[in-house]
């Protein structure tokens, strides 16, 4: 409770609970002149509409909510976000110095997935395990499964029927644990494993889980494998077609995809 609106709110909350203006004041650090004079600001259709996003969507940050808000300039949704009090509190991580190798360029869809496990627990205790399948290119996230065990078997499944719904990828990022060694791969696809220990190396899929915890795993209890799922299914639609991706200019992946598919690119071409 830093900020002056969130003083305020504090002290008309106690003020409520029949607390004098002189106690309430000094609880929150507050002078009595600005409690009793109600400010007036700028723009307050917006400063809902930003307090409606921050509430829907709490782990989001003022640059996410300013996509959500498209014509809005970035500088009024940040002022909003300063005099409200919505600054996010993030664990700051060190950060390993690593020598730069030569990337894989992308250029389309289809030319590398990654893949990964995230492990976590149910109410009851029992542990379970997440695989995603993300596109390099887009950021499209094309699966995103529950289950208490993954045997290769049940990876190989799962990718096949990717491949007759997205087509076959010209690379599988993944690291090289049992499940990942152990696939067969149609003719065209190569692995791409990462060096052991060093899980930057398949950056987009560790980012992603990254923001499943910080989103959905760390804010829910799931009581059972089938309630954890369909939230799953629910995040995988939102991820793909609402949530906007900065590193998309704002666009989420499946409108990313779409614009930069090279059916569009040729209609536009036309057009100009």
């Amino acid at each position: 409770m830093v900020s002056p609106a969130a003083r305020r709110r504090a002290c008309d909350h106690l003020l409520k609970a029949g607390y004098s203006r002189v106690r309430s004041c000094r609880v929150v650090s507050l002078s009595r002149s600005s409690s009793r004079k109600p400010r007036s600001f700028r723009n307050p259709e917006l400063r809902q509409k930003v307090l409606d996003l921050a509430r829907q969507h709490p782990r989001f940050g003022f640059r996410r909510i300013h996509f959500l808000l498209p014509g809005v300039n970035l500088k009024a949704v940040h002022r909003i976000w300063r005099e409200e009090g919505l600054r996010l509190n993030r664990r700051k991580r060190k950060r390993m110095k690593v020598d730069s190798k030569p990337r894989f360029e992308l250029t389309g869809a289809n030319q590398a997935w990654c893949l990964d496990f995230c492990h976590d627990r149910l109410e009851n205790g029992r542990c379970f395990r997440i695989l995603a399948v993300l596109d390099c290119f887009t950021r499209e996230l094309l699966l995103l499964k529950a289950a208490p065990h993954f045997p290769s078997s049940s990876v190989q499944r799962e990718l096949e029927w990717l491949f007759l719904v997205h087509s076959k990828p010209q690379r599988l990022v993944s690291d090289n644990g049992p499940e990942f060694r152990a696939l067969t791969l149609p003719e065209g696809t190569e692995t791409a494993f990462i060096q052991p220990g060093s899980p930057w190396q398949n950056g987009y899929v560790e980012s992603f889980f990254d923001k499943l915890r910080d989103e959905l795993l760390n804010r829910e209890l799931f009581s059972s494998g089938a309630e954890l799922q369909a939230h799953l299914d629910e995040h995988l639609e939102f991820y793909n077609h609402r949530r906007p991706h900065r590193s998309l200019q704002g666009l989420a992946p499946a409108n990313f995809k779409d614009r930069t598919s090279p059916k569009i690119q040729e209609a536009e071409t036309l057009i100009l």
